[in-house]
């Protein structure tokens, strides 16, 4: 009979600890179950925040720009210009001032020559600009004289922009990069059609780190000449 009663309690204690055994593996199922959720959670949170500082840092830039542009048409107004005849943001070019030694010797061979200004074609700006700096005015001079005196070439002015931004934001911001060096060159007598624009955004960059100086080479405009003679 004490065999029989041990044997009872054998069996019920083995049952007994058999249902603590699959109620701890429950609860550990269900506490990975939620560090995974939580885990999900947190990246989920993460990547929203991420997206919503991106959002904010490009409502940021368009609305520096929407005040340079409203900036520029309050003076536009007190100037008495009319909307569509707005002049870059330029110094004053009082002349070609470049000078004859400058550009002395056949103009197609300083086209080709990296140390000659009509060897250099590109116009670099700051962030969020579009207004020509005073360093690259001799440049920009330059190319004009030598439009000037070949009427019958043309050159397009293709404006490029720093990754940081929207698509429509940087193609709008390369076309008035590109519009501010065409519209310097007609100051300077250049033929309104022998000058055309284009933009790019940010889809040809020329420099691909993540850091300012790679962004700085990329905030540019191209001088490209269509009919350049091959040498």
């Amino acid at each position: 009979m004490r065999h029989a009663t041990f044997a009872l309690l054998l069996v019920f204690f083995l049952a007994a600890c058999a249902s603590q055994g699959q109620q701890g593996a429950e609860i550990e199922q269900r506490d990975l179950f939620d560090q995974q959720q939580a885990q999900r959670r947190a990246q989920e949170e993460a990547k929203a925040k991420a997206e919503a500082e991106k959002q904010a840092q490009i409502l940021r830039e368009q609305e520096e720009l929407k005040r340079q542009l409203e900036e520029q048409q309050r003076r536009q107004a007190q100037t008495g210009r009319v909307p569509g005849d707005e002049q870059p943001v330029i110094r004053p070019i009082t002349g070609t001032t470049v000078g004859e030694a400058q550009l002395r010797g056949d103009p197609w061979t300083q086209l080709k020559e990296p140390g000659s200004l009509l060897g250099q074609r590109s116009v670099y700006y700051d962030f969020d600009r579009y207004d020509i700096k005073e360093e690259y005015v001799p440049l920009i001079e330059a190319h004009s004289k030598f439009l000037v005196g070949h009427p019958d070439l043309k050159m397009v002015v293709q404006g490029n922009c720093d990754e940081r931004g929207s698509r429509e934001y940087n193609l709008a911001l390369g076309q008035r990069r590109a519009d501010s060096v065409k519209r310097a060159m007609v100051l300077l007598g250049v033929g309104d059609k022998q000058v055309e624009t284009v933009s790019f955004g940010a889809e040809k960059p020329v420099a691909f780190g993540q850091d300012e100086e790679s962004w700085a080479k990329n905030r540019r405009s191209d001088i490209v000449y269509l009919n350049e003679p091959q040498q």
